[in-house]
């Protein structure tokens, strides 16, 4: 695997490395150094993973409902307080404390873990950890979670339900979003002859890669390189009219990108529960 901030044959003070005696000591480094970052980083990120979930299942379910169940929001309403005025005031400062705690637990993952991206081979800048807990998606999805919470709540008036609610649309929201990403912008396609994998960029988010027939289609598999001499792989390729490889990526510039535009489809979807939450509280009776 390649290492960048410590090479292969550079011990991490950046001395390169003598003698060939010396290099599985400067390997050994260098996987030390990939770990003290790659654990704590991929721990952090799993945890701020959950954190939407917890909003949403143990602020914005309770908000309401614990208020429904027990009495207390009719009470409130027979003083001459507005529903909807009462919704906003109870909403207002769990929204505002949710956005700037994520924000600020966010831009200290993002400063600890972009600068060391490079360390973590094997996992891709667009999978959950860590492209959820980075930049402005876990700030909005939190957001968008505190009001999956309360919606549930103000539905099913009762606190349990409404938890067991927030928890379980919180993850469907985050497996739909994490199918949806790599939809979001349209990836780049490298190529090559067939029998020789596309180079991509070693930051690259690489999709799924197959095979272009001379009819334009994609095939996704066809046995061939499983054949080890080159003649019989050749004529595997000739006979399933294979004319290239391919690979599907999204390079790095695209993270920023998908990131606020999976932000905005969170805040939009937020903005459209809590219009919709001020109009049922509106209309109910009781």
């Amino acid at each position: 695997h390649h290492l960048t901030g410590c090479r292969l044959w550079q011990d991490c003070g950046g001395r390169r490395v003598g003698s060939e005696s010396d290099r599985p000591t400067a390997l050994a480094r260098a996987y030390s150094h990939l770990g003290t970052y790659r654990t704590p980083l991929l721990t952090t990120g799993r945890l701020m993973l959950a954190l939407p979930a917890v909003i949403g299942a143990f602020v914005g379910a309770p908000l309401v409902a614990r208020e429904l169940e027990s009495g207390t929001a009719t009470l409130v309403w027979s003083q001459s307080v507005g529903r909807r005025r009462w919704l906003l005031a109870t909403l207002a400062v769990p929204a505002a404390a949710t956005v700037a705690a994520t924000t600020l637990l966010s831009a200290l993952f993002t400063w600890w873990w972009w600068p060391h991206r490079a360390l973590f081979d094997g996992v891709a800048w667009g999978t959950a950890v860590p492209f959820d807990a980075a930049g402005p998606a876990p700030v909005a999805l939190s957001l968008l979670s505190l009001l999956l919470g309360t919606a549930c709540g103000l539905l099913l008036r009762r606190t349990l339900p409404a938890m067991a609610c927030a928890l379980t649309l919180t993850a469907g929201a985050l497996y739909g979003l994490q199918w949806l990403r790599p939809r979001l912008l349209s990836p780049h396609t490298a190529t090559a002859n067939a029998g020789t994998y596309p180079e991509t960029p070693a930051d690259a988010w690489r999709l799924g890669s197959g095979y272009l027939t001379r009819s334009g289609g994609r095939i996704a598999e066809t046995g061939c390189d499983s054949i080890a001499d080159p003649a019989s792989r050749m004529r595997c390729f000739d006979r399933h009219h294979l004319l290239a490889q391919y690979a599907d990526y999204h390079p790095l510039g695209h993270f920023w990108p998908l990131q606020w535009i999976q932000a905005g489809i969170c805040l939009a979807a937020a903005a459209a529960l809590a219009a919709f939450c001020l109009w049922w509280i509106g209309r109910r009776r009781g």
